[in-house]
Protein backbone atom coordinates (compact mmCIF):
# COMPACT_ATOMS: atom_id res chain seq x y z
CA UNK A 1 0.00 0.00 0.00
CA UNK A 2 3.20 2.09 0.93
CA UNK A 3 4.59 1.75 -2.31
CA UNK A 4 1.37 1.68 -4.53
CA UNK A 5 0.14 5.50 -2.90
CA UNK A 6 3.51 6.61 -3.48
CA UNK A 7 3.84 5.74 -7.08
CA UNK A 8 0.12 7.31 -7.52
CA UNK A 9 1.39 10.63 -6.29
CA UNK A 10 4.94 10.73 -7.52
CA UNK A 11 3.87 9.44 -11.36
CA UNK A 12 0.42 9.14 -11.96
CA UNK A 13 -0.76 12.73 -10.54
CA UNK A 14 2.91 14.36 -12.04
CA UNK A 15 2.78 17.52 -13.76
CA UNK A 16 4.62 20.07 -14.07
CA UNK A 17 2.68 22.95 -12.41
CA UNK A 18 2.35 20.16 -9.21
CA UNK A 19 6.45 19.65 -9.93
CA UNK A 20 6.96 23.27 -9.30
CA UNK A 21 4.47 23.81 -6.45
CA UNK A 22 5.46 20.42 -4.34
CA UNK A 23 9.02 21.97 -5.19
CA UNK A 24 8.43 25.09 -3.82
CA UNK A 25 6.77 24.30 -0.51
CA UNK A 26 9.25 21.62 0.42
CA UNK A 27 11.84 24.06 0.44
CA UNK A 28 13.09 25.49 4.02
CA UNK A 29 14.79 28.38 2.76
CA UNK A 30 12.45 29.44 0.31
CA UNK A 31 8.85 28.38 1.78
CA UNK A 32 9.15 27.83 5.23
CA UNK A 33 11.41 30.33 6.34
CA UNK A 34 9.02 33.39 4.87
CA UNK A 35 6.35 31.72 6.56
CA UNK A 36 8.00 31.58 10.00
CA UNK A 37 8.82 34.85 9.60
CA UNK A 38 4.94 35.98 8.39
CA UNK A 39 3.70 34.20 11.82
CA UNK A 40 6.76 36.25 13.67
CA UNK A 41 5.33 39.62 12.91
CA UNK A 42 1.64 38.94 13.01
CA UNK A 43 1.89 37.20 16.56
CA UNK A 44 4.36 40.12 17.65
CA UNK A 45 1.36 42.22 15.97
CA UNK A 46 -0.90 40.84 17.76
CA UNK A 47 0.42 40.25 21.06
CA UNK A 48 3.27 42.14 21.69
CA UNK A 49 6.37 41.12 23.06
CA UNK A 50 4.43 37.99 24.38
CA UNK A 51 3.53 37.58 20.76
CA UNK A 52 7.44 37.01 19.98
CA UNK A 53 8.20 35.15 22.53
CA UNK A 54 5.44 32.74 21.85
CA UNK A 55 7.04 32.86 18.75
CA UNK A 56 10.33 32.06 20.18
CA UNK A 57 9.50 29.46 21.83
CA UNK A 58 8.06 27.41 18.73
CA UNK A 59 11.03 28.22 16.98
CA UNK A 60 12.92 26.30 19.92
CA UNK A 61 9.86 23.52 20.03
CA UNK A 62 10.59 23.08 15.91
CA UNK A 63 14.18 22.54 16.80
CA UNK A 64 13.64 19.86 19.42
CA UNK A 65 11.01 18.17 17.18
CA UNK A 66 13.97 18.20 13.72
CA UNK A 67 16.48 16.83 16.47
CA UNK A 68 13.91 14.02 17.55
CA UNK A 69 13.49 13.17 13.81
CA UNK A 70 16.97 13.07 13.16
CA UNK A 71 17.83 10.80 15.99
CA UNK A 72 14.46 8.29 14.82
CA UNK A 73 15.73 8.66 11.28
CA UNK A 74 19.61 7.13 12.57
CA UNK A 75 17.43 4.22 15.00
CA UNK A 76 14.61 3.25 12.67
CA UNK A 77 16.65 3.31 9.57
CA UNK A 78 14.23 3.06 7.08
CA UNK A 79 15.79 4.50 3.69
CA UNK A 80 13.83 7.07 1.59
CA UNK A 81 11.83 5.76 -1.29
CA UNK A 82 14.57 7.53 -3.63
CA UNK A 83 17.18 5.82 -2.27
CA UNK A 84 15.29 2.36 -2.13
CA UNK A 85 12.81 2.90 -5.33
CA UNK A 86 15.84 4.69 -7.57
CA UNK A 87 15.02 3.04 -10.36
CA UNK A 88 11.23 3.33 -9.88
CA UNK A 89 10.67 6.66 -8.40
CA UNK A 90 10.17 9.59 -10.40
CA UNK A 91 13.19 12.41 -9.48
CA UNK A 92 11.15 16.07 -10.30
CA UNK A 93 13.66 18.19 -11.61
CA UNK A 94 12.50 22.33 -11.11
CA UNK A 95 14.38 25.41 -9.85
CA UNK A 96 13.79 24.67 -6.57
CA UNK A 97 15.93 20.87 -6.98
CA UNK A 98 14.61 18.52 -4.90
CA UNK A 99 16.98 15.54 -4.82
CA UNK A 100 16.92 12.63 -2.90
CA UNK A 101 18.90 13.72 0.95
CA UNK A 102 22.37 13.63 1.27
CA UNK A 103 20.68 10.99 4.64
CA UNK A 104 19.08 8.51 2.85
CA UNK A 105 16.98 7.09 6.47
CA UNK A 106 13.04 8.55 5.37
CA UNK A 107 11.53 7.31 8.94
CA UNK A 108 9.90 9.92 10.19
CA UNK A 109 9.43 12.90 7.90
CA UNK A 110 10.82 15.79 9.64
CA UNK A 111 8.87 18.25 7.19
CA UNK A 112 5.70 16.16 8.30
CA UNK A 113 6.96 16.60 12.08
CA UNK A 114 7.81 19.97 12.07
CA UNK A 115 5.01 21.34 10.48
CA UNK A 116 2.17 19.17 12.33
CA UNK A 117 3.77 20.41 15.57
CA UNK A 118 3.66 23.87 14.50
CA UNK A 119 0.32 23.25 14.20
CA UNK A 120 -0.74 21.68 16.98
CA UNK A 121 0.98 23.26 19.25
CA UNK A 122 0.07 27.23 17.84
CA UNK A 123 -3.17 26.16 17.87
CA UNK A 124 -3.79 24.48 21.28
CA UNK A 125 -2.86 27.78 22.14
CA UNK A 126 -4.75 30.02 20.23
CA UNK A 127 -7.56 28.27 19.44
CA UNK A 128 -8.53 29.60 16.58
CA UNK A 129 -10.48 27.68 14.00
CA UNK A 130 -9.08 29.88 10.83
CA UNK A 131 -5.44 29.30 12.06
CA UNK A 132 -6.03 25.87 12.62
CA UNK A 133 -7.60 24.98 9.15
CA UNK A 134 -5.38 27.18 7.48
CA UNK A 135 -2.19 25.73 8.92
CA UNK A 136 -3.56 22.59 8.65
CA UNK A 137 -4.17 22.84 5.01
CA UNK A 138 -0.88 24.06 4.95
CA UNK A 139 0.47 21.27 6.85
CA UNK A 140 -1.26 18.33 4.73
CA UNK A 141 0.47 20.04 1.39
CA UNK A 142 3.71 19.80 2.90
CA UNK A 143 3.57 16.55 3.93
CA UNK A 144 1.62 15.19 0.80
CA UNK A 145 5.34 17.24 -1.28
CA UNK A 146 7.46 15.12 0.35
CA UNK A 147 5.32 11.99 -1.22
CA UNK A 148 4.84 13.53 -4.64
CA UNK A 149 8.38 14.21 -4.91
CA UNK A 150 9.89 10.96 -3.95
CA UNK A 151 11.44 11.60 -1.10
CA UNK A 152 9.39 10.23 1.72
CA UNK A 153 6.80 7.03 1.78
CA UNK A 154 3.44 7.91 2.57
CA UNK A 155 4.21 6.00 6.42
CA UNK A 156 7.02 8.00 6.97
CA UNK A 157 4.72 11.41 7.11
CA UNK A 158 1.99 9.47 8.93
CA UNK A 159 4.27 9.14 11.46
CA UNK A 160 6.27 12.16 11.26
CA UNK A 161 2.86 14.09 11.31
CA UNK A 162 1.88 11.70 14.45
CA UNK A 163 4.54 12.34 16.46
CA UNK A 164 4.21 16.27 15.47
CA UNK A 165 1.21 16.22 16.55
CA UNK A 166 1.95 14.18 20.42
CA UNK A 167 4.96 16.87 20.53
CA UNK A 168 2.94 19.82 20.15
CA UNK A 169 -0.28 18.40 22.18
CA UNK A 170 2.61 17.93 24.98
CA UNK A 171 4.69 21.05 24.74
CA UNK A 172 1.35 22.87 24.54
CA UNK A 173 0.05 21.85 27.59
CA UNK A 174 3.74 22.24 29.87
CA UNK A 175 3.70 25.91 28.40
CA UNK A 176 0.51 26.52 29.45
CA UNK A 177 1.06 25.14 32.59
CA UNK A 178 4.11 26.75 33.73
CA UNK A 179 4.99 29.61 31.18
CA UNK A 180 3.59 32.68 32.51
CA UNK A 181 3.68 34.86 28.90
CA UNK A 182 2.10 31.69 26.83
CA UNK A 183 -0.94 31.98 29.22
CA UNK A 184 -1.00 35.58 28.94
CA UNK A 185 -1.18 34.67 24.93
CA UNK A 186 -3.72 32.01 25.35
CA UNK A 187 -6.13 34.51 26.98
CA UNK A 188 -5.69 37.10 24.80
CA UNK A 189 -6.47 35.11 22.02
CA UNK A 190 -9.62 33.28 23.38
CA UNK A 191 -11.17 36.96 24.59
CA UNK A 192 -10.68 37.93 20.77
CA UNK A 193 -12.02 34.69 18.65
Amino acid sequence: MDEYLLLLLNQTLSNPGFDLFFAWISQDLLFSTPVLLAVMVFLSWRFGKDGFKFWLLTIVFISLGDQIGAVLKDLIGQPRPCAELGSVVRQVDTVFSINCSRKLNGMPSNHALNFFLFVTFSSYMLRWRSWLVGFGLLAILVALSRVYLGVHYPSQILVGALIGTGLGLGMGWLSLRYLSFVQRVAQVARLNI
